[in-house]
């Protein structure tokens, strides 16, 4: 599929989501701090359950998609470790190692909507395993999540 593609089926989710956000969200409760402690769910159906303790971020990452058929493992899912700063709207960053040796990492800001939701809005990188040095150009693939908050956990 063509980038131009992607981008446009990316965009609709991102505009439904903030739309069924908006719809779903109570009037009077306002949200004073993003907090990233969570379940947060992307675009693509990925799912993100993290807990941060001071500036540490734990947790675990459910991917929905993969670069190539069983690179994420059986599972699909690792766990994460992270940074996260203080503030209402922090930035945070966090990393994966899945089980067949690629990793990601996120990099991005928790944002509270207008609407008292929460995203956060990210980049990511993702590094394959190159077989050798000279096949190391096409290893690494870079894009953009917004998680959306879909609930607390422990």
């Amino acid at each position: 599929m063509s980038s131009l593609i992607w981008h446009l089926v990316f965009w609709t989710l991102v505009i439904s989501k903030a739309a069924s956000a908006n719809e779903s969200s109570t009037p009077n409760a306002k949200v004073s701090s993003c907090n990233v402690t969570g379940v947060w769910r992307n675009e693509l159906g990925s799912t993100l359950r993290v807990k941060a303790e001071g500036s540490e971020v734990r947790g675990v990452y459910q991917t929905a998609v993969e670069s190539t058929h069983g690179a994420a493992g059986h599972h699909r899912s690792a766990r994460i470790i992270g940074m996260v700063s203080d503030g209402t709207q922090p930035t945070v960053s966090f990393s994966v190692l899945w089980e067949k040796g690629s990793c990601s990492a996120w990099v991005g800001q928790c944002f509270i909507l207008d609407d008292g939701a929460q995203v956060l809005k990210t980049f990511w990188m993702l590094r394959s395993v190159a077989d050798n040095l000279a096949s190391a150009w096409g290893s690494t693939r870079m894009g953009e999540d917004i998680f959306f908050k879909t609930g607390v956990s422990n």
